[in-house]
């Protein structure tokens, strides 16, 4: 029987959101939901993993780059999960977090 080879959603978010940040820009949680087959609603926990697996292996929260259409910047729960998973963030207003992720997350692209 031949091999089967599975990506599962956390690492391909992960890989759309490397290309994104290779691209230096951002995507919507609309057209991320449709590219790993599932609903805007239905990201926040695999952006969750995607996050703390990042943090884990030194790397920038890679989900600073997933924006709402409305306002370009991350959803509320982005800032939570950064500032718990970055104490530095704690005393920082969510702009300035969501820049300096994204700023990592560029740097680390390039």
């Amino acid at each position: 029987m031949p091999e089967k080879f599975e990506v599962d959603r956390v690492d391909r978010i992960a890989d759309i959101l490397f290309g994104v940040a290779t691209a230096k820009g951002v995507i919507g949680y609309g057209p991320l939901a449709r590219r790993v087959d599932t609903r805007p609603d239905f990201l926040s926990q695999p952006l969750d993993q995607v996050s703390r697996r990042a943090a884990e292996q030194g790397e920038p929260l890679w989900s600073a780059l997933v924006v709402a259409r409305d306002s370009g910047q991350p959803n509320s729960g982005f800032y939570g999960r950064a500032r718990r998973i970055r104490p530095e963030y704690a005393d920082l207003g969510d702009d300035e977090i969501s820049a300096k992720e994204r700023d990592r997350c560029y740097d680390a692209a390039s």
